[in-house]
């Protein structure tokens, strides 16, 4: 019994060398993260995963490394590694092995998060929340406390929750919302410029506006964040009073989602008749685009696709025309849809197919083309 009781009393003891001295602050920065878990200390490892993982304080997202670190964590029995390569794994799908990393993770998570560490809490707290048999009473006191000593996801979680209100355990207060996703924000979380962005998608807690709201996702995407590089894609292609439509832009961002695997920006595309394929390079996830004005608007290309179609600027090419305006004529302009009625009609740029002209002519005409109307009369008996 004297020596159980002692082999535990040692356990704890180097429990206190090794991560007792390993916490996280407002002070705390990326770069000295970066360099703590290169020097071999299992709490910046998994913080560093989590970091790479979420895109906490400006850092771009990277999966790879966020897998890699959080693996060297686990290795030494640090409570993040599993924790974030349970996110991972939720993010793969695999929701039985995200249970039982989480349930390894939690009661250290809990042990940590008890002696007040913010991101133990953090985390703890996510567990609680969505994990079952969930307890998310325990998770919103976590968060609360996480955000109080000032860790920018706590924040940003707490801050959207607070937005919408959860009935009978937090209430609604959309001023203390925005105030905890902008404090978030200013310590450049991703997870705080991705919720805002969202509450102005959404009109949670402050007034609807797609432009406001791709301005705050713009600043997400460009770390290298699949969610928002989906949810942009959508406002893009469809647009609304407030948001410019630029399908050739929304498309694009739609593509970079898919070469994340984003199941719903594959859908998307898919259901819209777009090829999915972007190669990408080796390094963290990073696109080749491709080259052809893909910053171009939708007006733009029209445009260029016009001249190619009419030879009036550039020399024709009825493929390259056809190629172009397809995706615009699906996006639902109206022009493009003419256009590409009168390639499959003629058979000019692509196969010609009677049948295809006649439905393309009319999407155009319901869309009020008095040019296409005319023409549907007029090439009656070809349909």
């Amino acid at each position: 019994m004297k020596k159980f009781l002692l082999l535990i009393f040692c356990s704890l003891v180097l429990f206190q060398l090794v991560w007792g001295k390993s916490s996280w602050n407002r002070d705390l920065t990326y770069d000295q993260i970066a360099l703590k878990a290169q020097e071999g200390s299992p709490y910046h490892m998994g913080l560093l995963g989590i970091y790479l993982r979420s895109g906490e304080a400006g850092c771009k997202v990277n999966l790879n490394a966020a897998a890699e670190w959080s693996k060297a964590a686990l290795k030494e029995g640090h409570p993040f590694g599993s924790y974030n390569l349970a996110n991972l794994a939720m993010l793969d799908g695999d929701f039985s092995e995200a249970t039982r990393l989480y349930q390894d993770a939690a009661l250290l998570l809990q042990r940590r998060a008890s002696e007040g560490d913010p991101v133990a809490m953090y985390c703890m707290g996510e567990i609680d929340f969505q994990v079952i048999p969930t307890n998310v009473s325990r998770a919103l006191d976590l968060f609360k406390k996480s955000a109080d000593a000032g860790y920018p996801q706590a924040q940003a979680t707490i801050g959207a929750l607070y937005l919408k209100g959860l009935p009978g355990l937090l209430e609604r207060n959309p001023e203390k919302g925005v105030a905890l996703l902008s404090a978030g924000v200013r310590a450049k979380s991703l997870t705080a410029r991705f919720n805002l962005g969202m509450a102005y998608y959404n009109g949670d807690g402050v007034a609807q506006n797609s432009l406001k709201a791709a301005q705050w996702l713009q600043v997400a995407e460009k770390q290298n964040f699949a969610e928002a590089q989906y949810v942009l894609g959508m406002l893009f292609v469809e647009g609304d009073e407030s948001l410019t439509k630029n399908l050739n832009l929304g498309v694009t961002y739609l593509h970079k989602a898919t070469n994340q695997n984003h199941k719903l920006a594959k859908a998307y595309l898919q259901k819209m008749d777009i090829k999915t394929e972007i190669k990408s390079t080796s390094t963290g996830g990073n696109l080749t685009m491709p080259s052809a004005s893909t910053q171009l608007g939708d007006v733009e290309i029209l445009r260029e696709a016009r001249m190619y179609y009419t030879g009036i600027g550039k020399t024709r090419d009825y493929e390259k025309a056809f190629s172009m305006l397809l995706p615009l004529a699906k996006g639902g302009y109206a022009e493009a849809a003419r256009l590409v009625g009168l390639m499959k009609l003629s058979g000019k740029g692509t196969k010609k197919n009677p049948t295809d002209a006649k439905q393309w002519l009319s999407v155009a005409a319901q869309k009020g083309d008095q040019t296409a109307k005319r023409m549907l009369v007029q090439y009656k008996s070809l349909f």
